[in-house]
């Protein structure tokens, strides 16, 4: 179970779903996620080894730091390419077999929850990456990008670890957009790109390094104990990851179009952002 620390000038988003325990007790929470909600399962059991993911030494093998990989219709074909990529990495044969028992395991009890998590979308790229290095005091941001990225995504978050994932979250980016109106340079508007008007919302008010946000924004406090699950779009709400050892996030792909509200896009905030305050600016 997530123990929260709320701040009282934050709104509170977290909205916790102790009914789904499963699948099949699981419903669509696409209208919360597109809402810059955090959801949280906390009745959900994943199936994980946590003393095992605790232990994985990923300085002997630096390769394990950060492993990607495409998902599969079929669990056993994706257990098998992760084999596949972890032989090629060097990795010994042993620690391969007991890493693609716990892949299979996992994707086992929370893959079908995931999907149905996220029922109204239509999914393209399917991918996983199993985040197996250990973060402190990451810069508070929304997630940003060198180049544009059309597609919207369907993001889970584990706590893979025997320790607490401690986060910490700030303004949502309906919050962000508000707060800074008219406090962008008109020149950055006019000619940025949309990637980069994207990076100077996020920057604007937390800085792009860790030093810079230290405590000059509210933030909320969230200990996502082992095991813990939640989504979030990572886009819309305001986050840093304070420490955080073995998590796993689940990022299926989806067509801006097939959203519920394909005006909560990333993108479509930027678009707005401009030609709101390039009408400000002429008015």
């Amino acid at each position: 179970m997530v123990d929260l620390f709320l701040n009282p000038n934050l709104p509170n988003y977290f909205v916790e779903a102790p009914e789904v325990t499963s699948a099949a007790t699981a419903r669509s929470f696409v209208p919360e996620f597109e809402a810059a909600k955090v959801v949280t399962f906390p009745n959900l059991e994943a199936n994980i080894d946590h003393d095992f993911w605790a232990k994985l030494d990923t300085r002997e093998y630096p390769a394990l730091r950060k492993l990607g990989g495409q998902v599969q219709d079929d669990n056993n074909l994706t257990v098998k390419l992760h084999r596949e990529s972890l032989e090629q990495r060097g990795v010994e044969p042993g620690l391969v077999k007991a890493l693609c028992d716990q892949f299979q395991a996992i994707y086992g009890a929370l893959l079908p929850v995931y999907r149905a998590v996220f029922a109204d979308y239509a999914f393209e790229k399917k991918k996983v990456v199993w985040r197996l290095s250990t973060l402190m005091n990451e810069n508070m941001h929304l997630d940003v990008y060198a180049e544009e990225r059309p597609e919207h995504f369907a993001r889970m978050f584990i706590n893979l670890d025997n320790q607490p994932r401690i986060w910490q979250t700030s303004w949502t980016i309906d919050d962000l957009v508000a707060k800074l109106k008219g406090r962008i340079p008109e020149s950055a508007i006019r000619e940025k790109s949309r990637a980069d008007l994207w990076k100077e919302l996020s920057f604007a008010l937390f800085g792009p390094s860790p030093q810079e946000w230290w405590d000059d924004q509210p933030h909320h406090v969230a200990y996502f104990e082992p095991g813990d699950v939640w989504i979030v779009d990572s886009r819309q709400v305001a986050h840093q990851i304070f420490y955080g050892r073995r998590a796993l996030s689940i990022d299926f792909s989806v067509a801006r179009e097939s959203m519920r509200d394909p005006s909560r896009h990333y993108l479509a905030f930027v678009d707005r952002f401009r030609a709101e305050s390039l009408d400000a600016i002429a008015a």
